[in-house]
């Protein structure tokens, strides 16, 4: 418990920096979706409880056929709460070491929704989205200056750990995708697939996807995922 409360206020306080504004890798301003600046979504609050409720079978059905006769599902509720399809996918096994040895896993498709949230903070909008980005846009020189000089005013195992999660993330790449929700980034990673990280007004989730080894492919069914949820707000 005292370790996730760590990581959560350092989280926090790595990420809650000023920024202005979601930027692309040259350090220009990227343009924010007008039609849902004034998103609310106080009423996705109702499903912390139900994530069922966020992304059902019908809506995941509307976009892509699933055999849900034939699949494992997941639901875990709560902060740290996923619901979740998985079924064997046709593409070869994938290569992993678990506890130190190589083992061959079988590719799973997925097809889900985790971490949801919604904050009561009083921030504005401005200043919470801007929080939001700066976990997943590229970091300037003079961002990354701040962070590092905040970190060694802290203790060493704040200062240890937020290190730690820096070399983290300057290892993931996040895609901004216009337009959808408050804000929202993507990931691709091989081995597990695509994740979408979606700001609708003050609250937060990720879809996370793989039904076909192709990036593009799977943001695409991503975005419409995460649609059918922002359509509840």
């Amino acid at each position: 418990m005292k370790k996730t409360i760590l990581l959560a206020g350092i989280s926090l306080f790595l990420f809650s920096c000023n920024s202005e504004g979601t930027t692309n890798s040259d350090g220009t301003v990227k343009a924010s979706s007008k039609k849902s600046k004034d998103l609310n979504c106080k009423l996705l609050a109702d499903f912390k409880e139900d994530y069922s409720g966020l992304l059902t079978k019908e809506e995941i059905s509307a976009v892509y056929p699933v055999d849900f006769e034939n699949v494992k599902e997941k639901l875990r509720s709560g902060g740290s709460g996923e619901y979740s399809f998985s079924w064997p996918s046709d593409r070869p096994d994938i290569l992993m070491e678990v506890v130190g040895q190589k083992v061959n896993i079988t590719d799973q498709n997925i097809i889900g929704l985790k971490t949801f949230s919604y904050s009561t903070s009083d921030s504005d909008m401005k200043s919470f989205t801007e929080t939001f980005n700066m976990a997943y846009k590229e970091l300037s020189e003079e961002e990354l200056e701040r962070i590092n000089k905040n970190l060694a005013k802290q203790n060493k195992e704040i200062e240890s750990t937020g290190k730690d999660m820096m070399k983290i993330r300057g290892n993931r790449s996040w895609e901004f995708i216009e337009g959808l929700g408050t804000s929202s980034w993507y990931k691709w990673n091989e081995k597990f697939g695509g994740e979408l990280a979606v700001l609708a007004g003050k609250a937060k989730f990720y879809i996370i996807i793989k039904i076909s080894d192709n990036p593009k492919e799977n943001r695409d069914l991503a975005v419409k995922l995460a649609e059918k949820v922002i359509a509840k707000c």
